[in-house]
């Protein structure tokens, strides 16, 4: 399902940011997945999530609190495969 930008931001942010930082997160790529450009607003997919420009260049894998070892999940699987097509 796709949001709008603002709406995507109310669903995950208890204040919002403004709609010009919410523009600039889509252009720079800080949104996963990456927002579409529908005519004149972005549109989001509802499961998309921040990243952080200085986490970006650290390698993804996933933490685990107590120690124990699973599965990794499928979001996971799919940024892995997804970074490494961008860093080669």
């Amino acid at each position: 399902m796709l949001l709008t930008l603002t709406e995507w931001a109310r669903i995950y942010y208890k204040d919002p940011p403004p709609i010009g930082t919410l523009r600039r997160w889509a252009r720079n790529g800080n949104i996963f997945p990456q927002p579409e450009k529908q005519g004149r607003e972005y549109k989001v997919h509802d499961d998309a999530f921040y990243i952080k420009p200085n986490k970006a260049g650290t390698s993804i894998r996933q933490y685990h609190p107590n120690g124990r070892v699973g599965k990794k999940s499928a979001l996971l699987e799919k940024l892995i495969d997804e970074s490494k097509k961008i860093r080669c």
